[in-house]
């Protein structure tokens, strides 16, 4: 269950409560019978509808439907889910957040050195890289299965080289970006090849760290 749907849950029923009180009580309302039964029967039927689709959302694994698609919010919004899920891997899940936001970071700093799109070709592929290897840890915590002793050590092994491929990553953006802010004249012909640089590293990373799903 994912337990950041514990307030939500206690904050409905608590509303719903109060609403109870308020509407049926005799020394607030002056309701007759008749009214006072529709409330309660609709009353009950909120109470059920409501904590079905909260009940429901919190046992939910998130997930990436649409990966090409995806961009930022999404990943958070699944990772954040997957830390409310109880798993072994919430230490490795709060680095993968953290890694999240400093792409994001130093892309908004990459953006502001050029008003122009000249960077986007190399924003587009560390994002690339990185959201891929944020997905394959989700699909991982999809398939892991907490009653095979042997699965976590599997699972973990996984993980931890998806982050440290990612960390790397970040590395070679930060100093794309130091290279970059130390041209002065940020134009397309200088930064042609810082830009064949980023990309040639980027591509090492990807192919040394290469490794199967299971």
């Amino acid at each position: 269950m994912n337990l950041q749907k514990l307030p939500l849950l206690l904050g409905f029923n608590l509303i719903l409560a109060v609403a109870d009180v308020i509407l049926l009580s005799k020394g607030i309302l002056q309701l007759d019978n008749l009214v006072r039964i529709i409330i309660i029967i609709a009353s009950i039927v909120i109470f059920i509808i409501g904590n079905y689709f909260i009940l429901s959302s919190a046992y939910k694994k998130p997930r990436i439907k649409n990966v090409e698609n995806a961009d930022y919010d999404d990943f958070e919004d699944a990772l954040k889910g997957w830390k409310g899920m109880n798993t072994p891997f919430n230490k490795q899940i709060d680095v993968a957040l953290k890694q999240l936001e400093l792409f994001n970071s130093r892309k908004d700093k990459l953006k502001a050195l050029s008003q122009d799109r000249t960077f986007d070709s190399a924003i587009d592929e560390v994002q690339s890289n990185m959201f891929g290897n944020f997905n394959r840890l989700i699909n991982r915590l999809l398939i892991f299965d907490k009653n095979d002793r042997n699965d976590f050590a599997r699972s973990r092994d996984y993980i931890n080289k998806l982050i440290n491929t990612n960390e790397q990553y970040l590395d070679v953006f930060r100093k794309f970006i130091d290279e970059i802010a130390m041209l002065g004249d940020v134009s397309e012909s200088n930064t042609t090849l810082s830009l064949q640089t980023i990309t040639e590293s980027l591509r090492e990373i990807r192919t040394n760290g290469e490794t199967d799903e299971f």
